[in-house]
């Protein structure tokens, strides 16, 4: 059968089936026997209470098989939202790492969960319509409100437990709730099929994107359109939605893996395209077919909350939102894609749908005027990149500019450091002297030199940055050092940078 007639022939079991009493809701997806999955398809009829069958009025007994497909009875499902804690704060955002809202609930205890991936909000212009995408129970924890900040903490061990950072350091502001979302009931209908209930539980938080006017980037927060560790084919990034339907089942195994915060990534396969939860809602359900990094055979733990659900085609096709519980605590349950964007109208950044630079990324390529003249920062770039004294500098210097830029806005003591080494005016005497090299920049402000100022950041950056960053700090600080108090014009400290290059 193709897909669109194992659709008439689920909505046909469903108002056939579903009319008996005591039946919930049903599934399509993988028979089980003696709580096991195995490879048969099934409906998968869903009650409230599983009785012997001598104890079911004849009436109400359901059939063992639905027009040539076999049938299995089913308690409904059962979930526990999932929570998490993430050791490290991330710069430039990706997905897979840990956001919380910083709210206290009962016993003082803060809700936390999983950045599942980006969005852009339908029908606003960028830069200001980049969201992150998590589960509404993560990001309106507490009592939370539209508006409120969403940060991205760190974590620490105390006495053998992990638990989240509560100084000024950790409270790393990313975004602001921007849809409350929903938790519970969105009716949503495919193409050519009629509109059923999803169960959605999915919010999203607009990122704090800040656009420079004099250079047209991102001076704010950054973000990858990838997820951690995803690595599916040797690639992080979300190609594209995609749905799973009952065809999808019938071809095979259908593999899924997701990246969360407590567990990494696992790898499962879908049991069920329509497994019915107590309030009757449709929901992805899966099977682990890996141990987790822990060596357990769950999909989910958590920790997990708000992963994104992804196929073997690096296709985003869910959102992970909790687990079974009891004996059933290995499977991982999952919000439809389509419904969840459809409710946040939104849709996920991937390859299909890039971003709009410079709406969290650097803007490469662009040229600007001021007052009138040519500005001549686009042409020091040109030099800086072709030149071969500067060339290996500059490259050193857009491949951490993302992370040095979040940590200089969000990571106190780089910001400290960076203030007082008077930063913001140094970088605005540079930024007019790469426009108009006449300009030029003093070696001294209000009493901090340019030295102290490259010290300063240096020392900060190489506390609080990546192994990355904080190698290429270790190899071209002497050689910044040795020449930052040797010149006027950045313009002409390119020319001397190619006659006498700086030792790699």
């Amino acid at each position: 059968m193709d897909q669109e007639q194992l659709a008439e022939l689920h909505a046909r079991a469903e108002a056939q089936l579903g009319s008996i009493p005591g039946v919930v809701g049903v599934g399509y997806g993988l028979k089980e026997v003696g709580g096991l999955t195995t490879e048969a398809r099934a409906f998968r009829v869903y009650v409230r209470e599983k009785k012997p069958e001598a104890e079911v009025p004849a009436g109400e007994v359901l059939p063992r098989e639905f027009e040539g497909v076999p049938v299995d009875v089913l308690v409904v499902r059962e979930f526990e939202p999932l929570h998490c804690e993430d050791m490290t704060q991330h710069h430039p955002l990706i997905g897979g790492i840990s956001v919380t809202n910083f709210r206290q609930g009962a016993a003082n205890m803060y809700g936390s969960g999983t950045l599942g991936f980006f969005a852009t909000l339908n029908g606003v212009a960028g830069p200001k319509n980049v969201v992150l995408v998590s589960n509404r129970h993560v990001l309106m924890a507490n009592g939370a409100s539209e508006g409120n900040a969403i940060y991205q903490p760190r974590y620490i061990e105390q006495a053998g437990a992990v638990v989240l950072d509560l100084s000024p350091e950790s409270r790393r502001g990313v975004a602001e709730i921007h849809d409350a979302g929903v938790e519970g009931n969105h009716s949503f209908a495919y193409p050519g099929e009629a509109a059923q209930n999803y169960y959605v539980d999915a919010s999203t938080a607009l990122l704090n994107i800040s656009v420079s006017s004099w250079c047209k980037s991102n001076c704010g927060v950054s973000y990858k359109d990838e997820i951690r560790q995803l690595d599916i084919g040797g690639n992080n990034r979300i190609e594209g939605v995609a749905r799973v339907a009952q065809a999808d089942l019938d071809a095979g195994d259908y593999a899924v893996f997701k990246v969360g915060r407590r567990t990494g990534k696992t790898v499962g396969r879908i049991v069920d395209i329509a497994a019915v939860l107590t309030t009757a809602e449709r929901v992805i359900e899966i099977d682990p077919t890996q141990p987790d990094c822990d060596g357990i055979n769950q999909f989910v733990a958590e920790g997990d909350s708000g992963s994104a659900l992804m196929n073997a085609q690096n296709m985003l096709v869910g959102l992970v939102f909790g687990r079974g519980k009891g004996a059933e605590a290995h499977k991982g349950f999952a919000s439809h894609i389509h419904p969840v964007m459809d409710r946040l109208k939104a849709t996920p950044i991937s390859t299909a749908n890039p971003p709009v630079s410079p709406a969290g990324q650097i803007a490469k390529g662009r040229a600007a005027t001021a007052a009138g003249e040519e500005d001549r920062s686009m042409q020091l770039r040109q030099r800086a990149q072709g030149s071969p004294g500067s060339a290996q500098l500059y490259a050193a210097f857009e491949a951490h500019r993302e992370e040095a830029v979040g940590l200089v806005n969000y990571h106190r003591p780089v910001t400290v450091a960076w203030h007082k080494g008077k930063g913001p005016a140094w970088l605005a005497h540079f930024a007019e002297n790469a426009r108009r090299p006449e300009h030029q920049i003093p070696h001294e402000i209000d009493g901090v030199t340019r030295r102290d100022l490259v010290t300063r950041l240096a020392d900060a950056l190489d506390a609080a940055g990546s192994d990355g960053l904080r190698a290429a700090v270790s190899t071209y600080r002497g050689a910044v050092l040795a020449m930052i108090d040797g010149f006027d014009d950045l313009h002409e400290l390119i020319g001397r940078i190619d006659e006498n290059p700086a030792p790699a």
